[in-house]
């Protein structure tokens, strides 16, 4: 059992970085009018070094204080999205020819934006309406000398920001052909520094926490009483999945259990995954055996079911719950430890981690349990797998040695890339349209581990500051 335990900690707690020799490239098919938007520019990964492209970002031009304020911000919101990226960067402001309220009343002279070597051109205005502020963004070609597109959003004071990823996810897809990921939120689980000297113990509990993609709007979802660690969203975005462990008395006894519960985001209301009848039923099934622990778990792509581990007569085996009937079904039972399921996007397929082999590998199996195969077959150990949302990769931990590696790989196992390596780097989890995975990063034992994401080129990294070290993460799927 200490070694099952033991295990469980390495598998969350240890991974890291490294680069792969690809690299992203922007191709253009031709447009004749503007009404043809279905030929737009699309991203495709190729080999050479990345080169983001320039857009101009004109503060949208307004008349009342109102309008300025919203305005302005609205469109930095988009610019830090499009250029936190890595696909795009901002035109320096200073090299402007023509200023915001030209841009407003009339369209623009694009031979002035190519003299400073701008690609694209976003600018517009904003009109306040009462209580509201009605923004008209445009969006502007400038090599190829034509507007993209062209839209009109209200908001208020409480919804600019949303609305603002929500226009940049508009843009994003306009320009390369990709869906968007940002108006997402991200879930992480944050480290509480020691209250004082004489309360260490503080240092290992954990808060789980729920922020905007881009770090704003950060919020507590538990009050740090317990550790919790692995969050899993709902596809939904609505509930999150995580592990806590809390304490339980037992006549006059208290120990430790360790838990699968599910969380409301807006409600915080908690409740166990598995009830105790749950729990009793499984026991009786496994002879008798007690539940140690569940843990690692993932929503189905319809969000009906959960997967997740169970630990009982020390043995780790792969389970899967309907989270409305409450019905369960034991899917792996192997004398090794299987662990870390997680669905394919068309949830015919769960993948998981295993040491049958002798070590820990990347297996699938079909989502009833049957066809289990072997899908890498390089050295080391390979932990926490996970479906990219398009189907195409999997993503995965994996050590070698003293070191630890954020990869993909098929499938079909074929075409294994490291992408990043540091002193630490763990829970791999996708954006919305899988081009980028969020992890967890240290670059140093004396540095603060923080959420960072990475492109498939493993050129582009960026981190997400957190007002203290930041343990496991996952990312959303596109908000409803």
């Amino acid at each position: 059992m200490s070694f099952l335990i033991k295990h469980f900690f390495r598998l969350i707690h240890h991974t890291s970085i490294f680069c792969i020799m690809t690299t992203i490239s922007c191709s253009s098919s031709g447009r004749r009018n503007n009404s043809d938007i279905s030929t737009a520019t699309r991203v495709h990964i190729t080999q050479g070094h990345i080169k983001p492209d320039p857009i101009a970002f004109v503060n949208l031009y307004g008349e009342s204080s109102l309008a300025k304020d919203i305005g302005s911000k609205f469109i930095e919101v988009i610019r830090q999205d499009l250029c936190n990226c890595g696909a795009f960067t901002a035109a320096n402001p200073s090299s402007f020819i023509q200023d915001a309220k030209t841009l407003a009343i009339s369209e623009p002279r694009l031979q002035d934006w190519q003299l400073i070597k701008a690609r694209f051109l976003v600018c517009g205005d904003a009109q306040q309406h009462g209580k509201s502020v009605k923004l008209n963004i445009k969006v502007y070609d400038i090599n190829r000398k034509f507007k993209i597109i062209a839209f009109s959003v209200t908001v208020y004071t409480e919804t600019w920001r949303r609305a603002a990823h929500m226009s940049a996810d508009q843009i994003y897809k306009r320009l390369t052909g990709e869906n968007g990921m940002f108006d997402s939120h991200i879930a992480y689980v944050e480290a509480l520094p020691p209250l004082t000297k004489k309360k260490e113990r503080m240092s290992h509990l954990r808060v789980l926490k729920i922020m905007d993609q881009d770090g704003a709007n950060d919020r507590a979802l538990t009050n740090g009483d317990n550790l919790v660690m692995s969050p899993r969203f709902s596809p939904d975005g609505k509930t999150i999945a995580f592990l806590a462990f809390k304490n339980e008395k037992h006549g006059k006894h208290q120990h430790s259990t360790a838990h699968v519960y599910l969380i409301d985001t807006v409600t915080k209301r908690q409740r166990a995954l598995l009830t105790q009848e749950h729990l009793d039923a499984i026991s009786r099934a496994n002879g008798g055996a007690s539940v140690s622990m569940t843990y690692a778990p993932r929503f189905s792509p319809d969000g009906q079911s959960v997967c997740f581990s169970l630990i009982s007569n020390g043995k780790s085996a792969v389970y899967v719950m309907n989270i409305f009937d409450g019905k369960i079904r034991r899917l792996t039972n192997h004398i090794a430890i299987d662990t870390s399921p997680a669905y394919s996007p068309d949830g015919r397929s769960i993948v998981f981690t295993s040491d049958r082999s002798g070590k820990e590998k990347i297996y699938i199996m079909n989502a009833d349990g049957s066809n289990v195969r072997l899908v890498t077959h390089g050295d080391g150990k390979y932990s926490q797998p996970v479906f990219s949302p398009r189907g195409d990769f999997i993503a995965f931990t994996k050590q070698i040695g003293n070191q630890f590696f954020i990869g993909v790989v098929r499938p079909n196992g074929q075409e294994e890339r490291l992408i990043v390596q540091g002193h630490l780097a763990e829970d791999p989890n996708w954006s919305p349209n899988g081009r980028y995975i969020l992890f967890i990063w240290q670059d140093h034992p004396k540095n603060k581990q923080c959420v960072c994401k990475v492109d498939l080129t493993g050129f582009f990294m960026q981190k997400t500051n957190t007002k203290y070290e930041a343990r496991d993460c996952a990312w959303s799927s596109l908000l409803q």
